[in-house]
């Protein structure tokens, strides 16, 4: 298998991991599992799982104007975007373990190892229990 393959391999498994991943876990949640295919609506639902979904509302445009301004010669507002960008995620995590019954560490597995970990919280025998 020569580089390009892989280089077009590689991104397509890390998509197919997060939209395995958040399938199991709406599915889990009882929300429908199809929604994890549509972008804006995955983040929404995600965020409504766990903690409000006025947040994923705010963490999917907060992504837009983090893309937004990358390309500007203006880099303040993508750091400071950036680092909330951060902190959602951050608190996002600890609140998905937390929903699914998980403690503190799971949410730091799911801060760094995303995709993984949701496949794995939802190949597994956690139950949702609600927002916490």
């Amino acid at each position: 298998m020569d580089q390009s393959m892989i280089i077009l391999i590689v991104p397509i498994v890390w998509l197919l991991l997060g939209i395995i991943g958040s399938w199991l876990l709406f599915r889990k949640a009882g929300r429908l599992g199809i929604l994890s295919l549509i972008p804006g609506v995955n983040l929404i639902v995600e965020y409504s799982i766990c903690w409000s979904w006025i947040f994923g509302l705010i963490f999917f445009l907060l992504l837009g104007g983090a893309n937004y301004y990358a390309g500007a010669e203006q880099t303040t507002p993508a750091g400071v975007v950036g680092i909330v960008v951060l902190i959602l995620h951050w608190i996002e995590s600890q609140r998905l373990a937390r929903s699914f019954g998980k403690g503190f560490l799971y949410g730091l597995f799911l801060f760094f190892f995303d995709r993984f970990a949701r496949v794995i919280l939802g190949l597994s025998s956690a139950r949702y229990v609600g927002k916490r």
